[in-house]
């Protein structure tokens, strides 16, 4: 299957024990989510040989012959060095392949699961001159990449008599149990972020409108989208539930296409390193990337603060009641290192009217003031197809939807990234060319921004990083 591998196992490397003895794996194997950390490792493993293929591509009777062949391949003195639970040791392989599910969705979880598994034992079970002569034996088999989704189990009610249902619910059980022991590499190379974020797979896109064909574009187009997203798709509006038909589609004109505006041309995506704004708009409660109950919608007003400098990212929301009154502030810190180290850093928030002050871990780590240009920080720089930086055109609303200027139009550069759309001012006689206009994400937050003002807030306000403005408890 391999072609001719040496049957002897092959010295260890020093390079082979360092691994082996390393509990975390280094920051560029490192990504912020579950789909994140699938691309990033598959980068690595399809620079590793040109015989990586998506794991869909297979079936699972073949993984587990796979797994089988490298499982006789492992080093055992390799193996030995990994502590006792360490998620890279191997798994006991039985001499009988498992049974195939009947049921599709179930056989796609043991497929995803198997690759996983291959993955594994290719990369932490063999030593690294057994892995070279494994990948460069000629005519190999192919061998799988890992799978970019993560799979929940959810249990099915109803709609079968009881014996079938029980046997259903015994095999959904058996697959899924055996999934959740085959990925434990996604503990290791997704950074802190919380448990219910860690699986960033989309989900397809929104149905076509039976009223209204194409208004499902407006309203939600990420990569996934066939045809790819145009200049006016994907923008939203004003919403207040989660179909198609809950939006109102800010108005939008394309003026140019992305072959008639030349890339030295194109406004990047930046926010400015220091600066304030304010912020307008709307955002869904919960935010969600698959959402598993109906969202509530409800209007946004805020200052935005932004303090980056060489050694720390800082970044601040004053939430504001329709009023004007403050609510609540947020406010994000993470050092230089941490944000090497992959890890998320400190969210404080601050409640006034409660004399509250909590800090905790942040969801994620700071927002990248270059998210939707050359963003260095981008482990992953995917190509637009896989989610990646995409330049969409440039646009005109007239009117934008800011609710604090109603007739307010503007001519904007489009920038799509993931399932987020952001837009920068592209009007040459604008005062605020350059600076953000607008960010939305279909179940997450609608932002139009104005009133930027560039340059370092503390001279503004000296206590912005230190919970200023009511509410006590330092924050930096």
């Amino acid at each position: 299957m391999f072609g001719l591998i040496a049957a002897a196992y092959a010295l260890l490397s020093d390079a082979d024990v360092r691994r082996a003895q390393r509990r975390r794996p280094g920051s560029q194997f490192v990504a912020s989510t579950v789909h994140g950390m699938g691309h990033l490792l598959n980068r690595h493993l399809r620079r590793m040989s040109e015989r990586f293929e998506e794991c869909d591509a297979f079936d699972a009777e073949t993984l587990w012959s796979l797994r089988r062949r490298l499982a006789e391949l492992a080093d055992p003195e390799l193996i030995a060095i990994y502590p006792h639970g360490d998620g890279r040791s191997p798994r006991r392989v039985n001499g009988t392949a498992a049974q195939r599910p009947a049921d599709a969705t179930l056989h796609a979880v043991q497929r995803d699961g198997l690759c996983h598994e291959v993955v594994l034992a290719l990369v932490h079970h063999l030593a690294e001159e057994t892995r070279a002569s494994l990948l460069a034996s000629g005519g190999g088999s192919a061998l799988p990449l890992l799978p970019t989704r993560h799979h929940e189990e959810h249990h099915e009610e109803g709609g079968e008599e009881e014996g079938t249902a029980a046997a259903a619910e015994g095999e959904r059980s058996r697959v899924f149990s055996e999934y959740r022991s085959q990925v434990s590499c996604q503990q290791c190379h997704t950074g802190a972020v919380a448990a219910a974020w860690r699986d960033a797979t989309l989900p397809p896109p929104l149905p076509v409108d039976p009223v209204e064909p194409g208004r499902e574009r407006l309203r939600s187009c990420d990569y996934q989208a066939d045809p790819p997203c145009g200049a006016c798709d994907g923008l939203g509006g004003p919403r207040w539930g989660d179909t198609s038909e809950d939006v109102s589609p800010v108005r939008c004109e394309a003026v140019a296409s992305p072959t008639q505006v030349p890339p030295s041309a194109r406004l990047p995506g930046q926010y400015p390193r220091q600066g304030r704004a304010s912020v307008n708009g709307g955002t869904r409660s919960p935010v969600a990337v698959r959402p598993d109950q109906p969202g509530n919608y409800a209007p946004m007003h805020a200052t935005l603060y932004l303090g980056w400098s060489r050694g720390a990212a800082r970044q601040r929301y004053d939430f504001r009641s329709g009023k004007g009154a403050r609510t609540a502030s947020q406010i994000y810190l993470q050092s230089g290192a941490q944000q090497r180290r992959n890890e998320s850093g400190a969210m404080v928030t601050v409640v006034p009217a409660k004399g509250e002050c909590v800090c905790d871990t942040a969801i994620a780590g700071n927002m990248h003031i270059d998210s939707f240009a050359a963003d260095a920080l981008d482990p992953l720089q995917l190509p637009p197809e896989e989610g990646g930086l995409a330049y969409l055109g440039r646009v005109r609303l007239s009117p934008i939807d800011d609710p604090s200027a109603p007739n307010r139009t503007v001519l904007a550069d489009h920038w799509l990234k993931w399932a987020f759309h952001f837009l920068v001012d592209a009007d040459p006689a604008s005062p605020s060319r350059g600076l953000p206009l607008r960010l939305y994400g279909h179940l997450g937050v609608r932002q139009i921004f104005s009133n930027w003002r560039v340059g370092d807030p503390t001279k503004e306000k000296p206590d912005v990083w230190r919970g200023g403005g009511g509410g006590g408890g330092r924050a930096g």
